[in-house]
């Protein structure tokens, strides 16, 4: 239990330093110090990702991980790197999804075999 309040309190404290910088930015873009708009429309899919880092912070490791992944996605495709656009790489996203349903059934065919060897030699 106390290892479940240590991640607890980790991605709460991740999510409340995020949300003190996302208000910040929007503070300064509203009251005219700083122009964040292209920031934020350029950088937007980084919210996504930061979600899943939250979730790997809570110890929700394939959550975290599909969202860093789609976050990822999306960003490249807002900064049309490598050529993408969101109606030419939406198979890139099935093929990253796929492979990660694919990795997740092999680790859960793993683990249990892990379990009964540690088991077996106690």
């Amino acid at each position: 239990m106390n290892d479940e309040r240590k991640h607890t309190r980790a991605g709460s404290l991740f999510g409340g330093v995020a949300l003190i910088a996302v208000g910040t930015l929007f503070l300064l873009d509203e009251i005219g110090i700083a122009d964040f708009g292209h920031v934020i429309r350029s950088y937007w899919p980084l919210f996504v990702v930061g979600v899943g880092v939250m979730r790997l912070i809570d110890g929700e490791i394939w959550d975290g991980l599909w969202l860093l992944a789609v976050g990822g996605w999306m960003q490249l495709v807002t900064l049309g790197m490598f050529g993408l656009t969101w109606g030419s790489s939406w198979p890139l996203l099935l093929i990253i999804l796929g492979a990660g349903m694919v990795a997740r059934a092999l680790f859960a065919a793993v683990r249990p075999r892990r379990e009964e060897q540690g088991h077996e030699s106690r």
